[in-house]
């Protein structure tokens, strides 16, 4: 300790001694508190922030209050030329905004306000995220001209908002705008997402039509999307957009709002935020509010569920009846109640897929996978969910229940209704954990207490592609195994026995690479095996594992 506390010493006094600073923003940044005071601009950092020097000689960092230059390379050209070593007169309208680490701050330079000049000549856009103080209108003002003659950051696109990302080429690469995913139309797909082509642009619209996205990493299930194009624009992308903080970039995504509904949405704010989404309707035509009234919140978006269906059904379980009225055609109802089969129950979607009907596609498990469930979680599910399984009576008699375990679902239902649903359901994320019999050891096989002779059958019988072709009834051991392993959602145990090379070094890296996104396809899968120099163990198990 005493040798670490010497260190410290050591490197204040040198830094003392050549003049660096320790980089503290509670000593660099040096809270303005006058309203009005001059200062000398030492630095440029972008184009709306300056770093001065204060009359007692302190230094601190001003944001131009109102304005976001969006990264445009030609704003901070403008703004050193205009600024640097000029002496400015800093003022505090009288409207707070709590900025964090910089003051934010009107700048007059030669008796020109320069928050409202880098507006008007294009060089920057109102920051709809900052407090409307009394410059706003005439910022405002400023604005809607330099957006009609062109000026500036207007000027590269027949369509100006997609010019508003400070980049010629029409990419959102820079900035923090977003597109609303399940909203955008084509023609801004294509334009504003990189390498997204026309092509790629229909799938997505083809996608959401079907089942739109609940998350961003949902994207990539889109076909073409791959996990290039995802990495490239998943900065970019949201499922949801918040009415109240959403800027001009993002709510033109809203199915192309006109410029006069996206202005009066910002009207409307200006005033007072908006309590409820039902709100907008009467503010822009009911025909745009239908068409977006899903996709947009009046609160944080982060962790928003924006699933649209309400009629769920169980791959399992469910009837034909229940599974139409989920949108699942006719003839895909009939092949998943054909297949099941030997007292197996679904564990993946993708698996569907696998029964060897012509019916299924994967890109049809796409399409659906908001109208199904494989799992239901008894204390946290909604009525949708358990009615998938359950007559509504019973559905609201568990949901007004918290089990401790999914055994206590006894003394709700039948001893029969039980062991018919028991392997579809769970409490407190205790799901039953598998092991893949098409992969598994027979000594992994022993652990999962299978007994000899089931295990001997089922590896005489290997590979099992659908419940069909199981040697005999599983329903006492069901709850023990798969024949596909989802690779986004299965336990250690699961992925160790898919054998073949795998090892627990690949299985933690494949749970840290999923904690960041899903993998989207077989693609990236065995890119990401490619990476961790088991492409041999990819080919030995790509049969056997899904991503849905």
């Amino acid at each position: 300790m005493k040798k670490f506390k010497n260190l410290i010493a050591f490197i204040l006094i040198i830094s003392i001694i050549l003049g660096f600073n320790i980089p503290t923003y509670s000593k660099e940044i040096n809270q303005i508190t006058v309203n009005n005071t001059s200062a000398k601009v030492l630095q440029v950092l972008d184009g709306d922030t300056i770093k001065v020097m204060l009359p007692n000689n302190n230094t601190s960092y001003v944001k131009l209050k109102g304005i976001d230059a969006k990264g445009f390379d030609d704003s901070y050209e403008y703004l050193t030329n205009t600024l640097l070593g000029q002496n400015v007169t800093l003022i505090n309208d009288g409207n707070s905004y709590n900025g964090g680490k910089f003051n934010y701050m009107l700048v007059y330079c030669n008796g020109r306000n320069i928050n409202n000049e880098m507006v008007s000549n294009g060089y920057a856009v109102i920051d709809t995220k900052q407090d409307k103080g009394g410059t706003y209108n005439s910022l405002l003002q400023s604005q809607n001209t330099a957006k009609q003659d062109l000026t500036g950051m207007w000027r590269f696109e027949d369509d100006n908002y997609s010019s508003i990302i400070g980049s010629s080429s029409g990419n959102i690469t820079q900035t923090n705008d977003k597109i609303n995913i399940n909203t955008a139309t084509k023609e801004q797909l294509e334009k504003l997402l990189k390498d997204v082509s026309s092509d790629l642009a229909k799938e997505i619209v083809k996608y959401r039509e079907k089942n739109p996205f609940s998350n961003i990493q949902e994207i990539k299930f889109v076909k073409g999307f791959t996990k290039k194009i995802y990495d490239q624009n998943k900065h970019a992308l949201t499922v949801c957009t918040n009415i109240n903080t959403a800027n001009e970039f993002e709510l033109k995504t809203l199915n192309d709002l006109s410029d006069e509904n996206i202005q009066k949405i910002l009207n409307k704010r200006y005033e007072k935020d908006f309590k409820n989404i039902s709100q907008l309707s009467s503010i822009i035509p009911k025909s745009d509010y239908n068409k977006i009234s899903d996709y947009i919140s009046v609160e944080d978006t982060t962790n928003i569920d924006i699933s649209k269906s309400s009629s769920r059904a169980n791959i399992s379980l469910s009837n034909k009846s229940r599974l139409t009225n989920a949108d699942v055609p006719y003839s895909f109802a009939d092949d998943i109640i054909a297949y099941r089969k030997n007292g197996y129950t679904y564990k993946t979607l993708m698996e569907l897929s696998k029964l060897g009907t012509n019916n299924i596609t994967e890109q049809d498990i796409h399409y659906l996978e908001d109208n199904l469930n494989i799992f239901i979680d008894l204390n946290t599910d909604n009525i949708d969910e358990l009615t998938s399984i359950f007559d509504k009576t019973t559905a609201e008699k568990i949901k007004d229940k918290n089990l401790s375990e999914k055994s206590d679902l006894k003394n709700i239902i039948s001893l029969s209704e039980y062991e018919k649903v028991k392997d579809v359901v769970y409490v407190h994320k205790n799901k039953d954990e598998y092991i893949n019999i098409n992969t598994a050891t027979k000594e992994q096989m022993y652990e999962q207490k299978i007994s000899t002779n089931q295990t001997y059958h089922i590896i005489q019988k290997r590979p099992i592609r659908q419940p069909a072709q199981l040697p005999l009834d599983v329903s006492d051991i069901n709850n023990k195994i798969s024949l596909y392993t989802n690779i986004n959602t299965a336990s250690k145990t699961e992925l160790l026995s898919l054998n073949n090379g795998i090892n627990s070094l690949l299985i933690d890296n494949i749970i840290k690479y999923r904690e960041q996104d899903n993998f989207g396809s077989l693609e990236e899968i065995e890119e990401f095996f490619k990476a961790n120099n088991a492409s041999d163990v990819y080919d030995k198990i790509k049969s056997y594992i899904v991503i849905r």
